[in-house]
Formats: C-alpha cells, structure tokens, sequence
C-alpha cells in the first residue's frame, strides 16, 4: 500500500511539473549572475514549487522574505504599519556587510545631499545611492511580487562581482507589493481555478477575476493615485519610509491588459510635469538603454518614449520626480493566469515575471554605474529648486478655517506626510474677502526643501503644453478640502512659530439641561457626533432656516443645519441624555449649547421649522458592471471615516431581500433590473430615498422617478484629445474631461449645504456627463457658475456647455450628482454633500426631477 502510494506521488509531480510551466529559477536569472550561496534557501526549496507554477501569495512572500533576512546579512526586514486587513507592511533593506555597519550615516548624509544649505559638503563618491524597488501596487498585476522574490534571493545569494558591487554601491528598498490585500485576493482566485493542463483559451474563468477585481485595495481605491494625497494605511506607512530616505531611482513595476511590447519609462517627453526638469527625461532615457540592452538577451520587444506621460503627481513614478529623484515606469503585458491567448499572441506568466525580474536587475546595473550622476543629479534638483522659490512671486501660502478645524487638520496631516513645514500665523489678515484668524490660519512659505510639494499642494493650473493626458489634470488639495486659503505674495511679519498640529481649543463639558440642546455642523466630523447620537437612540431635529437665540445672556446666531435635541422627546433620562453626549469620544469634540427655554428672537425651538430626522440605513447597489471605485470610496467614507454601516448589495438580489431595512439606497451606476425588481424599487422609493450618481440617472428615469436628459452627447473620444494613444493605453480615460476642478454655486438654505458658509464650493469633474437644465428652479441647489474653470485642462467648447448647468439635482424621493462627490476618498469638501442628502434626506422638495430636452 505505502509503495502503491509512492507511485502515485510521484506520477502526481512529474504531472504537476510537466503541465505548469517546468521552469526552474534559472529560466529567470540573467546570465553572469552565479555563485549562489548553499546556505540561502532558493524559492523552491522553501515554497515546494517553482516561481510561475504558482501565484505566490502575500504572506507566503512575508515568511520567505523574513527567512531571507535571517540567514543573510545584507537583508533587513522593516515593517512599519498593516493594512486594512492587518497585513503587515513590509519592506527590505537590502545593501552590503559594510554599509550596514554604518547604516544611520549613510541615511543622514544621503538627506543631506537633499538638503540645499547642506549638500555643498557631500561626497558622492563615497556615498551610496537610495534605489528603491517597489512591485505589485496592483493586486491583480502579479508578475512583480513573483518577481520581487527572486530578486531578493539575488541580492541575498549571489556572490559574483556584480552583485557585490551592486551592494556595495547601493542601499536597496525592495518592498514586494504595496497593495497585500489586493494580492492575497488574486493570488487565492488564480490558484483555485488554474489549469493544470495550461489551457490558454482567453475565456476560461481562470483569466475573468470577478469585480471588483483585486488591482484595488480593501476598500476598491487604486492605490498608484494615492501617493499625494495618502489617504490609505497602504500610503501613509509607504510615504513615511520614503522620506524617511528620499529615494533617487524609484522603480514602479506593473502590468496592462494588451499585448504589445514591454514598457519602461521616458515615455512621452511632451507630456512632463511643468515641475519636473528637462534633465530627468534625459537620464531616464539613459537609463532606459540599460533596459533596452538586457531585454534584447532575451528577445522580448519594448517600447518607451510613447503612450505613457509623467504629468499626474499621485502616480508613484511622478511624485518620485518631485523630490529630486528619478521615476521610472515598468509595464509587462498582463496574463491573468498562467497562459493566455489573446489577439494570436500567447502571454506567460513565467515571461512576464523573467521580464520585470530583468528590468529590475537592469535598474541595479544603471544605479551601480551612473551612481555619481544620478546623485549629482539629486543634488542641483534641490538648488534649483530653492533659486526658483526666490524667484516666485508667490513666497506662500495660508490656510485655516475656525469653524472647521477638521479639514484644517486634514491638510496639516497631509502637508506633514510630505515633509513640508507649517507655520501659525502671526496675526489676522484679509485676502480676497477672506478672513484669516491668527488663532485658527497657518502659513507654508514656499522656500522649502519640498518647493515642488508645496506649489503642486496648492496651485491651481490652467496652462499646459499638451492636451493629452493618462490621468486627471489637477489635484488642488485645498479645494478637494474646500478649505480656506489664499496666495501670499509677502510673508515678512506673518511666520508665528512652527507646528505640525491643528490649534485645539478645550470643549467645555456640556451642562444639564431639561429643555434642549443645539450644535451646528460646522466641522467636517460632526456628522460624526451627529450619527452617534442618532445610533444612541436620541431623537433630532433640524432647522431649515436661521435663527438667533440668547444663551446666558449672550446673542448666538445659528445657521439653517443646526441640530436641536429636544430633551423631553426623548425616552431616556435627562441624567442620561446628558452623559451620552459628554461621553462622545469622537475625532473632534462639537461644541453643545444648553438652553432651559425655547423663547428665540427670530423663531422658537417649537417652530415648525424644526425638522424631526432619523438615522440613515444605507445600502449600495453593486452589480458586475459597476464603477467598483466610487462604490468603495463611498464605502470607505461612511464606513472607515464615519463609522456608518454600509450594505453593499448585489442588485440580482434584491428581490430576495426586504428593502424596507434601508431608508436610503445609493446607485452609482445604471442598471438593468427585472420588471420584478423594477416594482420593488419603485414601491419603496416612494416613502424613501434614492441618491444616484453618474449613469445612475438612465436607472431613475427608466423607473419614472425623474426625466433627466444630457445637454450634449459628448461620450465619443475625441482625437484632439486622445490621438493615437487610446489604441494601446487601456487604462486611460475614455471620457472628453480628464478630471477639472470646477467652481459650482450653492443654495445655502438647501438641506444637501447644511454645515456650509460659502455659496460657492470646489466640485470635481471627471466625465462626459453634462445635463441640462431643470424645469423648476427648486430642484437645482448646485449649479456649475459662469466661470466655472478654478484648475485643470479642459477644452473650451465642453467648458462653454458645463457653465450654468446643473451640478446636483434633488427632488422629490431622489438625490442626483453628475459626477462622484468623494473622488479618490480626498474630496472632503464635496462629500459633506453626500452625507446631507443621506442625513437630510426626509426635508427635500416634493417635486420629480425633470430636465429639458
């Protein structure tokens, strides 16, 4: 019996072996790299399987790479945070026996080089250069953390002259994915539906991930747009190791869906970041020949001046630019397995891990060889960069806000990340009809070592030299934040002290009162207080009109939005109602006011202007078709900033399930549903509420509850705008408006600007959707202005179209935004939007939303 099962195992690996790709690890170590040492475990004496027979998951990687660490000494394993799924984020640092053992040193002196009153005493020539290797920021483009394990065996096991030089010159970062969630998900569907017989037909399940697909995170957000505004622990922990070393090579390894040639940086020289000197195009592109040179060892053809620009900031291989580093894009035809057919050409996952292995090894050669240059290079970035500050007309900018110190704080977080200094401001000024309090404004004086940062943080661009672009055109972060801020031509006699935290003003305890309590939403995160109290069980209303009222002799005016807690109305205690509203432990504290009468001057807090609300349940439909992005941005808003609970529900199932759990239900998408589900919907809309974002306005028309139409089809590409390029970039837009801020004009009295004090607000635009305008005028409480454009590129035949129109439509039963409110989880701002229409939904107008045609 023991021999018969022998036989069988062994029948079993020769099949395994034969049918997988029977690569061994030399299929993927270029030629001259030997001398491996014995005592290193390979890959395939610790995971029992060959690289490519396998999709490596993350933490199979995790424990090889730690194994790694322990048996060689010129690995280190540094893990700084975990992700949504409390994976650990984990990274090598990888250099020679030597460096190790002064290790701090080189870190410092490396920070000096970056340092313009410092970097004249540097040595390059003894000085070795930050490379940093980072693969697999998208879960499903596999092929980089495969091959960031063999690179780590190199450098771990190889003896030859090369790679001891490599390390000797070198201090490597390699992190092996920066998105584990994402690759633990895929590398789970692609082994639990591979085929052992290498079935290669494109239509097979192995190669069609259902979405959302794991290219996002936890929480659906694509994390190689992150690296700006870092608003996932992916990012933070990422962004916090790379100025803790200001990298000079960065090197981003990826995937894309078609079939023609590899891809490494330059790419288009026309479409650079105005930030970005000429001079990095120049050494990229020499650094490319060493890419060029190593690939034609192995005959795979590449591309790599073309279809790909270095405009937006947030892409890892362009913000790396901005710190006087150079950023270099590597792209591999995807696979999706192990081997797939597609346009007659056959894509191996084996060939693609050999490539960006290779690419990777290309990368170490040029950083060993043009090690002096690139840090000479690094050097006069950071001077040039302060005799530009000198020369700006614009020597910073100031911030704040005293109503809202959330979003204040938000930008002080992000300005830290980013290694950019703050200032209090010294005393109160007006710029453009804001005001700006000392004790609530700070000041970023642009003369810093990260200049570039700063203006990217802060300008608003509507000048460019290319009307093509990859991604979006602007990320102004103070009007994602819809902070207040100003440019600032002077700054003598406005630089307080530095800080790094918002100014925190003690919030009193909260007397006892038998009447009533108010609180306004002034602060970003009181909505947060607001749904705590609602989850608590208190009962609330709301005021849809202004009013003053004396509190201990003093005259307070309240806007339309404050929220009163009518103490007898409630079923607890006053004892009680007192302690859950000091026992909130929220990310701000919300001043409360205590009233013992209801008498005001304008109104009394029995008017009927006081609104009763409810607490919002809320459910988003999903289906296979679905913008996954904006479903988990909004996700991740309510869920991960509020602490709302989200019902994600696949749309086949709502017949299944009892839809009157839910008083709002959010689509950012059309959909096709059933006559069945189609009445179901329609029945509980009526004494509910629909918010809808998008295409989402096809669904509500199709079931009678608006009749919204486009003020122009402008869905088609445009070749003015897209050329060539849509022919082989998958990934790019495929809408006319790449992404503009717009500036929108807003009902203040309106229950979806409840909160807000500024009858204009930044809105973000990234679609082809532009509407027309309503029959009645009560349905429209946003609107874009007549001269909307506040920065980005737009053409100005769409920018004429958008002026006037519509931005938000909110009827009766149904809340309609044309473009998504929380783009790239960052626009604060616009979202506060989005959580009026669910908190505020029961006060909209009793009219059906109709457009003309």
């Amino acid at each position: 019996m023991k021999r018969k099962f022998l036989i069988l195992s062994v029948l079993f690996i020769i099949f395994f072996n034969g049918s997988i790709s029977a690569i061994d690890l030399n299929y993927y170590i270029p030629e001259g790299i030997n001398k491996m040492n014995p005592a290193i475990p390979t890959p395939m004496e610790y995971f029992g399987f060959e690289i490519g027979q396998q999709y490596i998951s993350y933490d199979q990687t995790v424990s090889y790479l730690n194994l790694l660490a322990q048996k060689s000494d010129r690995i280190k394993i540094i893990q700084n945070g975990y992700s949504y799924e409390r994976k650990p984020l984990i990274s090598l640092l990888i250099s020679s026996k030597k460096n190790f053992a002064n290790i701090e040193n080189i870190r410092k002196n490396h920070l000096e080089l970056c340092n313009p009153d410092k970097s004249g005493k540097i040595n390059v020539d003894s000085l070795p250069l930050i490379t940093w290797l980072c693969y697999s920021i998208h879960g499903n483009e596999a092929s980089g953390i495969n091959a960031s394990v063999v690179v780590s065996y190199i450098l771990a096991a190889s003896d030859n002259d090369f790679i001891s030089n490599v390390l000797e010159n070198n201090v490597i970062i390699l992190q092996p994915s920066l998105n584990p969630d994402g690759v633990q998900k895929y590398a789970t569907w692609v082994n639990s539906n591979m085929s052992y017989s290498q079935n290669s037909d494109e239509n097979s399940r192995e190669f069609h991930e259902p979405e959302p697909s794991s290219r996002l995170n936890h929480y659906w957000s694509d994390l190689n747009r992150d690296w700006l505004f870092v608003q996932h622990p992916e990012s933070y922990y990422r962004m916090e190791l790379f100025y803790k070393w200001m990298p000079t090579l960065v090197n981003d390894y990826h995937e894309r869906e078609n079939t023609s040639g590899s891809f490494f940086s330059p790419g288009e020289k026309n479409s650079t970041n105005l930030l970005i000197p000429d001079e990095n195009w120049a050494i990229t592109n020499k650094i490319s020949k060493y890419h060029s040179e190593i690939l034609n060892t192995i005959g795979t053809l590449y591309f790599s001046k073309e279809g790909y620009d270095d405009f937006y900031t947030g892409k890892g291989a362009t913000l790396s630019d901005l710190i006087g580093g150079i950023g270099i894009l590597y792209e591999q035809p995807n696979p999706k397995g192990f081997v797939r057919k597609k346009e007659n050409v056959e894509i191996r996952f084996v060939d693609m891990i050999r490539n960006q292995v290779y690419c990777s090894i290309s990368a170490l050669k040029a950083a060993y060889e043009m090690k002096n240059e690139l840090l000479n290079y690094q050097r006069n970035f950071f001077i040039e960069k302060r005799k530009l500050a000198d020369r700006d007309q614009i020597k910073g900018y100031v911030f704040g806000s005293k109503s809202d110190r959330s979003t204040t704080k938000e930008l002080i977080r992000i300005l830290n990340i980013h290694n950019i200094m703050i200032y209090k401001l010294n005393k109160a000024i007006k710029l453009n009809e804001n005001i700006f309090d000392k004790d609530y404004s700070y000041v970023v004086p642009c003369k810093q070592q990260n200049y570039s940062i700063i203006k990217t943080i802060f300008d608003k661009v509507t000048n460019f030299k290319d009307s093509i672009f990859y991604d979006v055109t602007t990320w102004t972060i103070p009007l994602a934040l819809n902070i207040n801020y100003a440019e600032l031509r002077d700054i003598n006699n406005l630089i307080g002290e530095q800080t790094d935290s918002v100014i925190t003003k003690e919030v009193r305890k909260v007397s006892l009162t038998n009447f009533a309590y108010l609180f306004e939403l002034n602060d970003y995160y009181s909505y947060s207080f607001l749904y705590y109290l609602q989850n608590n069980g208190i009962k609330l209303k709301v005021a849809d009109s202004p009013f003053t009222f004396n509190i201990d002799e003093i005259e307070h005016h309240f806007n339309p939005g404050t929220i009163m807690i009518p103490v007898k109305e409630q079923s607890c205690s006053i004892e009680e109602i007192n302690k859950i509203i000091n026992n909130y432990s929220g990310k701000i504290k919300i001043p409360v006011f205590a009233v013992n009468n209801g008498n005001g001057t304008d109104c009394d807090l029995g008017s009927p202007h006081f609104k009763r609300i409810s607490k919002p349940v809320v459910a988003i439909l999903i289906s296979k078709k679905s913008d996954f992005s904006a479903i988990g941005e909004l996700w991740h808003l309510l869920d991960f900033r509020f602490g709302i609970p989200v019902s994600l529900i696949d749309a086949d199932n709502l017949g299944k399930i009892n839809l009157y759990k839910y008083n709002a239900i959010v689509l950012t998408d059309s959909f096709n549903l059933t006559n069945e589900i189609s009445d179901k919907l329609v029945s509980w809309a009526s004494n509910n509420t629909l918010i809808t974002m998008g295409t989402a306005y096809k669904t509500t028309n199709n079931l009678g509850f608006s009749d919204i139409n486009l003020l122009k089809d402008i869905s088609q590409k445009d070749s003015i705008t897209y050329g060539i390029y849509s022919d082989y970039i998958e990934h790019k837009n495929n809408t006319t408006i790449n992404g503009v801020i717009l500036n929108a004009e807003i009902d203040l009295t309106h229950p979806i600007a409840y909160g807000l004090s500024n009858e204009n607000i930044p809105l973000f635009k990234n679609g082809n959707i532009i509407i027309s305008n309503p029959k009645s005028r009560f349905v429209t409480p946003i609107y874009y202005s007549d001269k909307p454009l506040l920065s980005g590129f737009i053409q100005n035949k769409y920018l004429n179209m958008i002026k006037g129109t519509p931005a938000v439509l909110a009827g009766n039963n149904l809340i309609y935004f044309v473009d998504n409110p929380y783009f790239r989880s960052c626009w604060l701002g616009s979202s506060r939007l989005f959580l009026n229409s669910l908190f505020f939904r029961e006060l909209l107008a009793k009219e059906k939303v109709l457009t003309y045609k």
